[in-house]
């Protein structure tokens, strides 16, 4: 598939650098980026080819009017400067643009690229994750325990895969702490993502990069806020995210933090590659973990048997051996390249 073309044109070269490095290295869209401090140099380029993303200073909008470029532009980003130029127009006609602040953060820039492309998708028809198909890996959590520290093992497998694979961490918690451990914000969650890959399909990557959050080369989507949100998902909403997510957003691992249960759990705990369970070693929590074995042989899901790894965790605030017990859990099992 093309890719589409950004352009960036600032006479601040070290202002175009810098943000020409950021979007190469954090905006995970399907553009093709190009940069330019010599108005001239950009105009040429533009003229040969179509740019359907210009970031723009807002000093150079009065050269922008008088060279009659529209009709190699389809979008156009003013990069503020408080000048207060006035709105870019094409043969009498507003071209779709958008002023956004140009010292902000680039964080922020990124964020109000990502809706601005949501905002006007037809013009923006085939921007894609700028990613192969990855390969899907699904390694999910789950013990019948409670408290036994299942979201901060999910969190360090998480971490281990990223170091050497894309990775994304879905949470199935209701009121999770984990964006506490994390120290992360966020407004919108998995059930937030799972109606956009029913219902927004054609949006689905758009809003991938609003909603995730990362950290340590892990991509978060954040718990649902109630049992009742997570268990509405369903098995069928499940596996199209997880396809999505593989497919179009490359994937290769998907690690899955089954606290909760939701709708069709055994069927989604199936579709996993690997499922570890957290056990301790006392009379009550062995036979909690007995009565769950029971109900898996008795529902005949001896492919769950199959696959479950069961691991007693050493004490967290040992925090070597902890690491260490985590790292060699994942090589025995052969999670781990070179291994």
């Amino acid at each position: 598939m093309k890719k589409l073309k950004l352009v960036i044109c600032d006479s601040d070269e070290l202002y175009c650098r810098r943000l020409d490095e950021y979007l190469r290295s954090h905006l995970h869209l399907g553009f093709e980026i190009f940069s330019f401090t010599d108005f001239k140099i950009m105009e040429e380029f533009a003229r040969k080819n179509t740019v359907e993303l210009l970031m723009i200073a807002e000093s150079l909008l009065e050269e922008l009017g008088e060279c009659k470029l529209f009709s190699s532009l389809r979008n156009i980003l003013i990069l503020d400067e408080g000048l207060g130029g006035s709105s870019v127009v094409r043969d009498g006609d507003e071209l779709t643009t958008k002023y956004v602040d140009k010292y902000q953060s680039a964080s922020s820039i990124v964020d109000n690229i990502i809706g601005f492309c949501m905002e006007d998708s037809s013009s923006l028809h085939g921007l894609s994750l700028q990613t192969a198909s990855g390969k899907g890996r699904v390694i999910s959590l789950y013990s019948p325990l409670s408290k036994c520290g299942q979201t901060t093992l999910a969190v360090n497998i998480a971490e281990l895969l990223a170091k050497e694979s894309k990775t994304i961490f879905l949470s199935f918690e209701s009121f999770s702490t984990l964006p506490d451990h994390l120290g992360i914000e966020y407004e919108e969650d998995i059930s937030d993502l799972v109606y956009y890959a029913d219902c927004e399909r054609d949006k689905f990557v758009l809003y991938l990069e609003k909603i995730k959050r990362s950290k340590n080369n892990v991509d978060y989507i954040m718990p649902a806020k109630t049992a009742m949100q997570i268990k509405e998902i369903g098995f069928e909403k499940v596996m199209d995210l997880y396809r999505l997510l593989t497919d179009e957003c490359g994937y290769d691992n998907i690690v899955v933090d089954l606290t909760e249960l939701p709708g069709g759990f055994f069927d989604i705990a199936s579709s996993s590659e690997k499922i570890f369970t957290i056990t301790r070693d006392n009379l009550r929590d062995n036979r909690v973990v007995q009565m769950y074995d029971e109900v898996l042989r008795k529902s005949e899901l001896e492919d769950i048997i199959e696959k479950t790894i069961k691991c007693q965790l050493p004490d967290i605030r040992d925090k070597q051996e902890y690491d260490g017990y985590v790292y060699n859990l994942l090589a025995r099992e052969g999670l781990l390249n070179g291994r």
